[in-house]
């Protein structure tokens, strides 16, 4: 299968690392400018997009979670690089295991305080499309922001 956890974690690094590159180039004043979107600006957006991943690999690794980061633990685009950082680190670690029983349960707290169960492979996709969700909103405000955002489709990863 090429569609595998491995591959869905490093295509979803490499658009991450593409994305930030272009926040690093900007001012603060134009990372935490009010944008409007589900979040507001640029900074609230890339602190749930590292926040989010940083809470799926604590529930993935088994390891105590409250809900998601305040943005403000996620000031700037070094912090928001190690949060992914260190979310890679679990999910690649884990992707192997993982692949090998995709159809097994996996339970959870969601941010709701709602106990959920999922079958595995569902997870591993979630975690991809919400990234990409959250990117789309990013290279949007980089735009507006007079930011040509780099292109960080499918299609344009090369599979390293």
């Amino acid at each position: 299968m090429t569609d595998s956890y491995a591959a869905l974690v490093a295509f979803t690094r490499w658009a991450d690392r593409l994305l930030l590159d272009a926040c690093a180039t900007l001012t603060p004043e134009q990372y935490v400018k009010e944008l409007g979107g589900s979040f507001p600006t640029l900074q609230s957006t890339v602190a749930h997009l590292a926040g989010a991943a940083k809470l799926w690999s604590l529930r993935l690794a088994g390891e105590p979670y409250g809900g998601l980061l305040p943005s403000a633990e996620i000031p700037d685009v070094p912090t928001a690089r190690a949060r992914l950082a260190e979310a890679y680190t679990v999910f690649e670690r884990i992707a192997p295991e993982w692949e090998r029983a995709p159809d097994e349960i996996f339970r959870f707290r969601n941010i709701a305080g709602v106990d959920k169960a999922v079958v595995r492979w569902m997870v591993f996709r979630h975690i991809v499309n919400h990234a990409s969700y959250h990117r789309g909103q990013i290279a949007n405000m980089l735009r507006q922001l007079g930011v040509k955002p780099p292109s960080t489709d499918l299609l344009y990863w090369d599979g390293s």
